[in-house]
């Protein structure tokens, strides 16, 4: 009996201590050297880390020049230093074997295998729209930061690695300001939280305000579990004090500008305006749960049945604003389509998006507004001007900046998901 228990201690103690395995497949099988120029076992290599960096890179990019150098420095400091059960690995965006053989001669980590499936894998998943990128992860495969860079630069010794951002908690300040003056923040602990980045400069944001003020009385009408605030980019108080007055919700305090950064930095946000949502604060303390990092499809169609708004792999190509460039998306285009057409659209969409579901790294939208997005989509893909014939791509900015269009102008679920099993030539942006 104690050895049964034992051994089970024994197994559960080693399964903790590597890495999950859905991230290792993410890797792949073999991690190469270049000192010696032999391939390592990604299992064995990652075994007992309890963080790894994934390095976004190329022989090709300037910035990557000057930065990899200083990477050396920091890897092999903190290696030495032996504080941590780390490892980093390079991901390839080089153009040709040749250069990837130079580039990696000098680079002490384990690199993917130039031309790795992984890489488009990984490119997706963690966001390297602009190389040098530098993430750093859990042993779950978990972000920690994908501000890596910055974390080498500022933090030359590594004394602050891995760079754990501060959590919303240790950012929010104790007071919000709603109608009636500052509350304390901790009146909100039990309710959904939506958090509305915008600016009274920014024409896009003072659009959607008013569409925002009005959902938030209608759902406050209906339910009383949520708060929203506004955090603010605007230039000074007195554009804050404006553009507040003809909002219906709460804000941060204009003064709160470092918590206003830290929590602008800690989401993401890139642009304005930006709505997400949050859980209330867990029953035995810790942090809000993210639930979505962008509701205003979901405000703007104007239906709140699917509160709290969990995310979907549909919607319109303007709400899915930057999450284009950091998924493979599907966009059928359709502007000068009239209402009944517009929605066999948004049908189709919705039923291919069910039919690949199986496609979690894969966004379906529709783009039905001639003056949004879609646009400048069509002008990058270098389509044809809007007709009243729809039309479709797939866009894989990830891909470095590959994308594939079809000629196809019936718009049916069959041809669609044919589309996106034989999408033809790849096409570069």
């Amino acid at each position: 009996k104690n050895t049964i228990s034992t051994s089970r201690r024994t197994e559960q103690n080693r399964r903790e201590e590597n890495m999950s395995e859905d991230f290792l497949k993410s890797i792949g099988n073999e991690l190469y050297y270049s000192e010696g120029e032999h391939v390592s076992n990604t299992t064995d290599v990652m075994s007992g880390k309890k963080t790894v960096m994934l390095y976004f890179s190329a022989h090709w990019c300037p910035p990557c020049q000057r930065f990899t150098p200083k990477l050396v420095e920091f890897y092999n400091a903190l290696k030495e230093g032996g504080k941590h059960d780390f490892e980093l690995i390079f991901v390839s965006f080089d153009k040709n074997q040749n250069q990837y053989k130079e580039y990696t001669s000098k680079m002490p980590w384990p690199c993917l295998p130039f031309g790795s499936e992984s890489i488009q894998t990984l490119g997706r998943k963690y966001g390297s729209g602009g190389i040098p990128h530098l993430v750093v992860l859990d042993d779950k495969g978990d972000v920690i930061t994908d501000e890596g860079v910055d974390g080498v630069t500022l933090d030359e010794t590594g004394e602050r690695y891995p760079w754990k951002p501060k959590e919303l908690s240790e950012l929010w300040p104790e007071k919000v300001l709603t109608k009636s003056g500052l509350v304390d923040s901790s009146t909100l602990d039990d309710k959904y939280l939506m958090l509305y980045f915008s600016a009274h400069w920014c024409p896009p944001c003072r659009k959607f305000t008013p569409v925002l003020s009005e959902a938030y009385t209608k759902l406050k009408a209906e339910r009383d579990d949520f708060e929203l605030v506004f955090v603010s980019s605007d230039r000074d108080q007195e554009g804050f004090d404006e553009y507040f007055g003809e909002m219906t919700f709460c804000a941060l305090p204009f003064e709160e500008r470092e918590a206003k950064s830290g929590i602008s930095k800690k989401f993401g946000i890139q642009g304005i305006p930006s709505l997400l949502i949050l859980g209330p604060v867990p029953s035995g303390g810790g942090e809000r749960p993210l639930i979505n990092k962008s509701i205003r499809s979901f405000i703007e169609d104007g239906d709140f049945s699917e509160f709290p708004f969990h995310p979907k792999s549909y919607g319109t190509l303007d709400s899915a604003g930057g999450d284009i460039n950091d998924e493979k998306c599907l966009i059928i285009f359709h502007e000068y389509g009239d209402d009944d057409d517009q929605q066999e659209i948004i049908d189709v969409v919705k039923a291919v998006s069910e039919k690949c579901k199986s496609m979690s790294d894969m966004k379906f939208l529709w783009a039905l507004n001639p003056s949004g997005f879609a646009p400048r989509v069509r002008s990058a893909a270098k389509l044809p001007a809007m007709s009243e014939d729809p039309a479709m791509i797939i866009l894989d900015i990830p891909d470095k900046g590959g994308y594939y269009t079809s000629e196809v102008t019936d718009i049916t679920v069959e041809n669609v998901v044919d589309f996106i099993k034989n999408p033809g030539e790849r096409k570069q942006l």
